[in-house]
């Protein structure tokens, strides 16, 4: 896994790659939507910075196909087959396999809501101790939006005073997350999401996914590779479903906002999926208006409807709605009720079919 086949946001890893290089800061923030690849990078980045064969942007260790990583499944016995010999240097490996002794990858555990202090505490003390294998000691703080505020205070004052020989990355989904006084000591570095495209190219490639269902996904997905897997393994998207609703939404009334709001927002995961979909049909529905371009559907009786309707709504109307829609999943993701912005979304719509 060399920075090289990253896929995605080549300027921002390149100029990062040549900062590593020439000037480094101490401790870096890598944000952006979530299934973008910020995790890959931070870790490609620990590779760059710890390999003790080739150390920069093409390190030695592979991670799509590096035996240590993936080992293949072996019997027992005289005939079971052998696991293939791994060509990583020994600095690769051991961050491979999470024992590198100048390495620490912190994150929120499986059954928790946030990084506790205890975990920055351990970390901490870990930085304080100088580096045994190379020249620098390297940590990775994933999921860096769910430290506790006692956990970003703990923080802050590593942050202020970093040991010399110490890189930290964090990984965040949502900078707004952490404290003014730990984004303002950390380097910024702001992840785009990723075209549909190179999100179709890693779930053909990665994933063996069928070129069709990757790209439906991939339009999907809002650039975020995460979820263009969820979609792709799961059950297929009601766009369709959506769509009809859409277009009948000019007859609704409150009993009818209720119902759609039941039938596809009755849950936070739900209402945030389908939240997500509407903003991305509404999007194409308004590049079709304003730029004539092409709906991505493979389906044509999709795109038949989606072409009716764009006719019928004016693009101010569709901006409006898009608006709404992003807020509504905001706001569920700030734990709001799931059916109350349905409900109210689904109004919107309806007075905007109705020209009110």
């Amino acid at each position: 896994m060399s920075l090289g086949g990253v896929r995605g946001n080549r300027e921002l890893i390149a100029g990062l790659s040549r900062e590593l290089i020439q000037r480094p800061s101490h401790a870096y923030l890598l944000t952006g939507p979530r299934g973008v690849g910020k995790a890959i990078v931070a870790t490609g980045l620990a590779h760059f910075i710890l390999c003790e064969r080739t150390p920069g942007p093409e390190f030695c260790c592979r991670v799509e196909n590096c035996p240590v990583r993936n080992p293949p499944a072996t019997g027992r016995g005289r005939n079971a087959a052998r696991a293939p010999r791994c060509d990583c240097c020994a600095g690769c490996v051991q961050l491979a396999t999470g024992v590198h002794p100048d390495f620490n990858y912190v994150a929120r555990a499986a059954n928790r809501s946030d990084v506790l202090i205890e975990q920055v505490r351990d970390l901490i003390a870990h930085l304080g101790v100088k580096p045994s294998r190379g020249a620098r000691r390297v940590a990775l703080l994933d999921d860096a939006e769910t430290l506790n505020l006692p956990a970003q205070n703990a923080l802050l004052k590593t942050l202020e005073e970093p040991p010399g020989e110490t890189m930290l990355f964090l990984v965040s989904d949502n900078e707004r997350a952490l404290l003014d006084t730990i984004r303002s000591r950390l380097r910024i570095v702001r992840f785009a999401p990723l075209t549909a495209d190179e999100v179709a190219s890693v779930l053909r490639d990665r994933a063996g996914i069928a070129a069709d269902k990757a790209m439906t996904a991939a339009r999907l997905a809002r650039g975020s590779v995460q979820r263009a897997m969820e979609l792709a393994s799961g059950d297929e998207p009601p766009e369709r479903e959506l769509i009809e609703a859409l277009s009948r939404s000019g007859e609704l009334d409150f009993a009818g906002a209720q119902a759609l709001a039941q039938e596809f927002f009755a849950t936070r995961d739900q209402a945030s999926a389908n939240f997500e979909l509407i903003a991305r049909v509404l999007e194409e529905m308004l590049c079709f208006k304003l730029l004539r371009a092409e709906f991505a559907s493979s389906s044509a009786e999709v795109v038949t409807m989606l072409t009716r309707l764009s006719v019928r709504v004016e693009s101010a109307a569709i901006a409006g709605l898009v608006e709404q829609a992003l807020k509504a999943h905001a706001a569920i993701d700030a734990m709001a009720n799931s059916r109350l912005q349905a409900e109210q979304w689904w109004m919107a719509a309806g007075a905007a079919l109705r020209g009110e």
